[in-house]
Order: C-alpha cells, then structure tokens, then sequence
C-alpha cells in the first residue's frame, strides 16, 4: 500500500509549544497558568490567519489531557496524546463556526459539555472563526461560556476580535497573535529546506517567506507550490518567476529613466515591454511605489534590514543607485508615483491596454513636473551666481590696479556685461511652477 503525501503545513505542524514560530508571549502566559494550575475555563486567541492559533489550542489540550506530561510539554506518546494528534480524541471537539452559526448548533454543544471527558481530565472546545457565529448563537453560548463544568475548556479562535459582542469578550482569557516577520519565517522553512534535502539560495527563501506575509501556513503553502514548480530548485531567479516580480533592476531602471536622461524614452519602452509581455501593469506600478518608499528609508537611514521587503542583495544594490538623489526629490517622486497607482485603483480599467495608456499619459505629466526647477535648485543657482559676483568684483578691483590703459568706465560696462550674461545663463528655462515644487 503506497502511504499518502504529506504536505509540508500538516507535516511540519508543531506538536510542542517549544516549537511553535514566534509566538512566545501567548505559550508563556500558559505555560504559567499550567505552571501554577491557574487554567482559565475560556480563552481568545485572536490574531492573523496562518499563525498558530489553532495549533496552540491543540498543543494546550494535549497538555491537560496528557498522562505523562513533561514538564509544561506534553508528552506526545501517551493514548491521549496520540488521539489529539491523530484528530480522533472524544475529549477535543473542534467547531467551524463559519459552518455551523446558528443557535441550533450552540445548543447541541450546552448539551454535550454535560458529559464528563473519557480517558483525561478535560474536554477541550476550540471553536475556529468564532466571530462567524450569528448573534442569536453568541447570547445562547453566555451562560455556559460563563460557568461551564469544571472539566471544559473553551478556546474560542478568530482573525476578526472586533466582531466578537462585548459580553463573550467579558467572559474570556484573551491573547494576541502577532505575524511573523520574513526573516524568522525565512530562518524557519530554510531548516525545513535542510531536512527535505531540497536546493536553494537566500534569496529564493525570502522571496518564499515574503509571499507568506506573515502566516507559517501560507508560507509552507506556496514552498510547497515553489518546490512543484521548480522541482525542489529553490533558487531566486525560479521564485522570481512565480512571483511574477519584475525584479530590482527594472525598478532601478525606470528611476535612473525619471531622474537622469533628458529624453526618458525608457519609461514608456519599459511600459511597453510589460504590456506586450501580459505582464500585470498595475502590480508593477505597485512595486516600483514600494521600492521609492525603501529607497527613501534606506537613503534617511531610518529602517531596519528586518522592516523592509527586500532581501539583503537587493538592498544593498539599492543603497548604492539611489546615493546620489537627494531623500527629497525621492519622497516627491514616490508621493506622485502613488498618486497614479491610487487614481489606477479608482478607475478599475477594463483591460490592459486602457491601463498602459493610462500610464503612459501620467507619466508624460509626471516627467514635466520633473523637469521643472525644484525650489533647491533654485537656491543653489543664487549661490553659485552669488559667489560668481564676488570673484567679478575682486576681478575688477585687480584689474584696476594692474591695468592702465583700459578707462574705469569701460572696466564696469564690460563687468556689468558679463554678469548679465552670467544671469542669462544660469535662470534661462528656469519659470517655475509653485505647485510642481517638492516641499523641504
């Protein structure tokens, strides 16, 4: 008989709470309240999908049923361990509330709490998107929430807390689950990378953790889909693929396009590539917003590594192309660059092409704004022709020492000539437009 594939999420579920992925404020809360024989008859476990809530309830009601318990661990070899785990145990009763809502389904639960558990000291009740219950269903669960017999616990599991009526809230235990940033993630499926023997690279496992945002599961989830796609070939430039990210250097590129050519004839080729590629326009714009907004914070020097979507490489590629541009033109760039990507969103274009003709009229506006004198480069011409006006007077005052022949009139006409030329050169093309000017 050939056994049955087992996903990485279900394979790689923790059993223990020493396992479980940063989520220590809630296991050392009940590690303490088993420590100390102080379990609560009601608990919330609120927090993002994917993160561990379920899973900490199972672990919890392992622990009070466990007949060899080790320390505030289960044992995970006990019969009553065994079930838990295997999803067969009389004493864990586990409910979808988005299935079952109604007031019918509560009741048969007030009814089932009467009986005493088998094999253990508890029967668990882990209620899973509770907020999904119907209010009828809430006000018939109060009393035994409540006052339930001494043998039951209930875990009520949710991802929306503010759902939940005041009067259940009251009469529970409640913690907080948090996300998990990318890096811990990418620290956590690149053991699992190890043990599974499959190829890989840093960057292919950032780019796995960041698809995850935040959830285990979601990241198991798509390693999963990554190692069917590329055949266990991890590596940045697969991932990248399945992504469908456009990658660093076009982002680089399109802002060297803005900033440096005078004639940026590559921000529309690159609007073109994409399009004729049936790449996803909108998410490209998306991306290249997110990557002005990281350039602005690496350029100010006012985010950690951990706090940016970017793998390690990509960001120091990005610390070196952006050292030249001044954190405010970056900031104005990035402000008008989600200007368009918000007003895209609004319009909800039909197809692609209405799309790339958006774009390509946005960005036609967006480069004149940027060509445009900035109040900065304004007051650094007056500088410079300041200065400029110093050395002419310093160079008459010479020459009037060392020069006889020439008249004193003829020195300052000839003086007053060349800084009107000086005035022309350095404020020729330089109308301004007050609402095109980066504020400081």
């Amino acid at each position: 008989m050939i056994e049955s594939y087992l996903v990485l999420a279900r394979k790689y579920r923790p059993q223990m709470f020493k396992d479980v992925v940063h989520q220590e404020i809630p296991i050392n809360a009940l590690k303490n309240a088993i420590n100390h024989n102080r379990v609560g008859h009601a608990y919330i476990f609120f927090g993002p999908r994917g993160v561990g809530k379920t899973t900490i309830a199972r672990i919890l009601a392992k622990r009070l049923n466990c007949q060899n318990p080790q320390g505030e661990e289960p044992c995970n070899i006990c019969k009553s361990c065994v079930e838990i785990t295997k999803g067969i145990s009389n004493n864990v009763i586990e409910i979808d509330a988005a299935s079952n809502r109604g007031i019918d389904d509560i009741r048969e639960l007030r009814e089932s709490v009467k009986f005493n558990p088998m094999g253990g000291d508890y029967r668990v009740y882990i209620i899973d998107e509770v907020h999904m219950l119907t209010m009828q269903a809430f006000n018939a669960l109060l009393k035994t929430l409540e006052e339930p017999p001494r043998h039951v616990v209930f875990i009520l599991a949710t991802t929306d807390y503010h759902k939940i009526p005041e009067t259940i809230l009251s009469r529970c235990q409640d913690f907080t689950f948090k996300k998990v940033p990318t890096l811990v993630l990418q620290d956590y499926i690149e053991k699992i990378a190890k043990i599974e023997r499959f190829n890989y690279d840093s960057e292919g496992l950032f780019w796995i953790a960041k698809k995850g945002d935040g959830s285990v599961r979601d990241t198991l989830s798509f390693m999963e889909q990554a190692v069917t796609f590329t055949n266990g070939n991890l590596t940045g430039k697969q991932i990248i693929k399945i992504i469908g990210y456009s990658g660093i250097e076009l982002q680089i590129e399109l802002l060297h396009s803005l900033l440096k050519e005078k004639h940026p004839i590559k921000v529309f080729q690159t609007i073109e590539s994409l399009y004729s590629e049936g790449g996803d326009l909108q998410r490209y714009i998306w991306e290249f917003v997110e990557f002005l907004h990281s350039s602005v914070l690496i350029r100010e020097n006012i985010v950690d590594r951990e706090a940016l979507n970017y793998p390690l490489e990509d960001i120091q590629k990005i610390q070196k192309q952006i050292f030249n541009y001044s954190p405010d033109l970056l900031v104005f760039l990035s402000e008008k660059v989600y200007e368009i990507f918000e007003k895209l969103t609004m319009l909800r274009l039909r197809n692609s092409y209405e799309v790339k003709v958006f774009l390509e009229i946005n960005f036609q506006k967006l480069i004149r704004q940027l060509n445009q004198p900035s109040l900065s480069g304004i007051l650094e011409k007056i500088s410079q022709l300041n200065e400029q006006v110093k050395q002419s007077f310093i160079q008459i005052s010479e020459e009037k020492t060392q020069t006889s022949s020439t008249t004193p009139e003829t020195q300052n006409t000839s003086s007053i000539v060349d800084l009107e030329t000086s005035l022309k050169e350095k404020f020729s093309g330089s109308e301004i437009d007050p609402n095109t000017i980066p504020k400081i």
